[in-house]
């Protein structure tokens, strides 16, 4: 009995030595600088000329070549991409859960228990203007697209 606590006693005191000696990760945390990114001036230009008085905008290069600049304009998130020529793309404004009462009432009526979560309004050269909320339908997370007038579309 003896013999079989001293085994026990010394296989504890063994592995909590081995854990006791693992190393340590010793990597520094580095700060990288991220590099400003600055738009060519004709896509600059053409922002300015749709979005006039807009201050603190950040511009980024998107994978296709577009210039997205990213704003806040009356206290809404906006951004407006731009391709490389300087022609309007698009603009995606983010209201939160804080969308426009026609779009609310709509949704009201299609989906009376619905929390609304976030919603976006999109304008696309290529399309009509169209708002993309997002809802909470009784535990299901739904995407609801109405146009302007406020007819869903789905």
């Amino acid at each position: 009995m003896k013999r079989v606590t001293l085994i026990i006693c010394a296989a504890l005191l063994s592995s909590g030595m081995a854990f006791a000696q693992q190393k340590k990760s010793s990597k520094k945390t580095t700060k990288v600088a991220v590099k400003k990114v600055e738009a060519p001036e004709n896509v600059k230009t053409a922002f300015q000329q749709n979005f006039t008085g807009s201050s603190d905008v950040k511009w980024t290069k998107s994978s296709s070549g577009n210039w997205i600049a990213s704003f806040t304009q009356s206290d809404v998130k906006t951004s407006a991409e731009y391709s490389g020529e300087g022609a309007w793309v698009a603009t995606r404004s983010e209201f939160g859960a804080n969308i426009p009462e026609g779009v609310n009432t709509t949704l009201k009526t299609k989906y009376p228990a619905a929390v609304v979560k976030e919603g976006w309004k999109i304008e696309r050269s290529d399309v009509a203007a169209y708002y993309k909320i997002n809802i909470d339908d009784n535990g299901a997370t739904k995407t609801v697209l109405l146009n302007e007038a406020g007819t869903i579309t789905e």
